[in-house]
């Protein structure tokens, strides 16, 4: 799986997230909260430190994938992103999502790809890594909006389908079985 397709499902699933929660709470009330969160994503001195042991991290788990260019890449992330059919201003929310722009900023190319096998030869943890860390980033950006109670559990569940199928796919992509085997 390419870097680019990776975040085609990243984009894809917090799109489905927002129109989730669009459709539980409104598209004016969900604007209303996404205006008004806190940055969600830190910035500043301190994350400049987190923020480059993440992409050390990143480039371990990524390799070089030759034939395809970055602009191809990008291409098809926005295609990605249209086939959502999104209103104009969720679209903007899309593409402003904190661990998108984290990939984007570092550099990347975007036509690395998510190795199937490791140095050794056996199966490459990376694409597991990667889908848990894109989890574990979707949970801090959904805890940081500013959700009324009367909402917050449902708005939790809603949010939690597109992520389940964003592991499912990715792991399948990857290689991984994304459940274990049933006895």
């Amino acid at each position: 799986m390419r870097l680019a397709e990776f975040l085609s499902e990243i984009l894809s699933a917090h799109g489905q997230v927002l129109l989730r929660l669009a459709a539980l709470i409104g598209e004016d009330a969900l604007l209303e909260l996404l205006e008004r969160a806190e940055e969600l994503y830190p910035s500043g001195d301190e994350d400049i430190e987190s923020f480059e042991k993440w992409e050390a991290w990143l480039k371990e788990r990524l390799v070089h994938s030759p034939g395809e260019s970055s602009s191809q890449a990008m291409a098809e992330i926005q295609s990605a992103v249209t086939e959502l059919h999104l209103p104009e201003v969720l679209e903007f929310y899309v593409w402003a999502y904190p661990t998108y722009r984290a990939y984007v900023e570092t550099g990347l190319n975007l036509a690395l790809r998510i190795p199937r096998l490791s140095a050794t030869g056996g199966p490459s943890e990376s694409g597991a890594q990667l889908t848990e860390d894109a989890l574990l980033r979707a949970q801090e950006w959904f805890k940081r909006l500013p959700l009324p109670s009367t909402h917050a559990a449902a708005a939790e569940r809603a949010a939690e389908i597109p992520w389940l199928r964003f592991r499912a796919e990715v792991l399948k992509r990857v290689g991984i079985r994304p459940l274990g085997p049933v006895y």
